[in-house]
This record gives structure tokens, sequence and C-alpha cells, in this order.
């Protein structure tokens, strides 16, 4: 296959990033491979090599992207609520969910580390948003549990909802998206993990 003309320095990068993930969101991690995307792309079959190693290199990009996204997600969520922490945790829970379930080939390469390079450093940081606004928590005298135990129990609660969404089991409504988000993760905070 002839290689498309007119890729410049980065933008075949892109596009094979951008290939991937719409291979990825039909057929999921399994159902693609460096050739795919290439053919996809409309480049020759060696040309991601310039700029990938491998398949496993390539999904590293792709979760290491994905989760800088979602970090600067939560980031901005929290900035809404800078005097409150618990609404500023509320957004944080309801944005998580809204961003995985609209990057569904993003959330399927971030949350498996099969096949691809570990991003460890790129999945912290996304967390430690979170982390942020439970510390402010725990500052005011609010949290009732270690911050740890609430990260841990936060992120449990507001992925797994992510993950029935996307699987079928429509936790969220899109028509209400706010408020029945809300109503799904107040009770988890006032449930054990904030003190009245």
């Amino acid at each position: 296959m002839p290689e498309r003309s007119g890729y410049h320095h980065g933008a075949l990068r892109q596009a094979l990033i951008d290939a991937s993930l719409e291979l990825i969101e039909t057929h999921g991690v399994e159902g693609f491979s460096l050739a795919t995307a290439a053919r996809a792309a409309g480049v020759s079959a060696a040309a991601p090599y310039r700029h990938f190693a491998n398949r496993a290199a390539l999904l590293g990009e792709i979760a290491a992207a994905g989760f800088g996204q979602l970090r600067d997600v939560l980031r901005a969520a929290a900035a809404r609520h800078p005097d409150d922490p618990v609404e500023a945790l509320l957004e944080q829970g309801s944005d998580y969910i809204g961003w995985v379930v609209a990057h569904p080939a993003h959330a399927a390469v971030m949350f498996s580390t099969r096949g691809r390079e570990p991003q460890s450093d790129a999945g912290l940081a996304a967390l430690a948003e979170l982390g942020a606004v439970l510390g402010r928590l725990a500052e005011g005298g609010r949290l009732a549990v270690p911050v740890d135990t609430a990260l841990r129990t936060t992120w449990a609660l507001v992925h797994g909802l992510a993950v029935l969404h996307l699987g079928g089991m429509r936790t969220i409504s899109e028509e209400d998206v706010p408020l029945l988000r809300r109503q799904v993760l107040r009770p988890l905070l006032d449930g054990g993990l904030l003190r009245p």
C-alpha cells in the first residue's frame, strides 16, 4: 500500500493513535495491531515503526494520554468548587464517570495493563487529583477514614459505575446526568467517608 502523502512530523503519530482508538472502540484492545492501525490510517505497514517500537508502546502512549486527559478533567472539576471540598468531590466523581463513558476506547486501554507498556506515573497523577480533594476534607476534620482508604473507596465507586455503564448496565442516565450521578455518589460520602 502506498503511504498517504501529506503527513508532517507528528501528524502520523496522531493519525495512528486516532485510528487505533477507533479500532479499539469497535473491536476491543485485542482486536487491532500496528498493521491494522496503519491500514486504517492509510499508511504503509512499516510507517508506525517510525514512532512506536511496537504495539505495546502505542498502547502505552494511548494510556498515558488518557490518564492525562482524566487528570485535567478531575482538576477542573475540583477547581469549580475551591471552597467546598464535598461539592468538589461530587463533581469529580460525576466528571470521572462522564469522561470514561465518553472515551470507552481510552478507558479500555488505560485500565488494563495487558499488552501495553505500564504508565503508572500517569495513572497516579490522575488519582492524585482525587486525593488532593480528599486531603482537603481530612484537613477540615471531615474525613472519617484515612485519605488512602477514602481514595481507594471513591475510585472504586466511580470507576465501577462507569464500567457498569459501559457494559450496558445504564447506571447513569444521559437525560439527567448531573442529578442522577449526585444521587448515586452522595450516599458514599454520607455513609461512612465523611463526618457530619
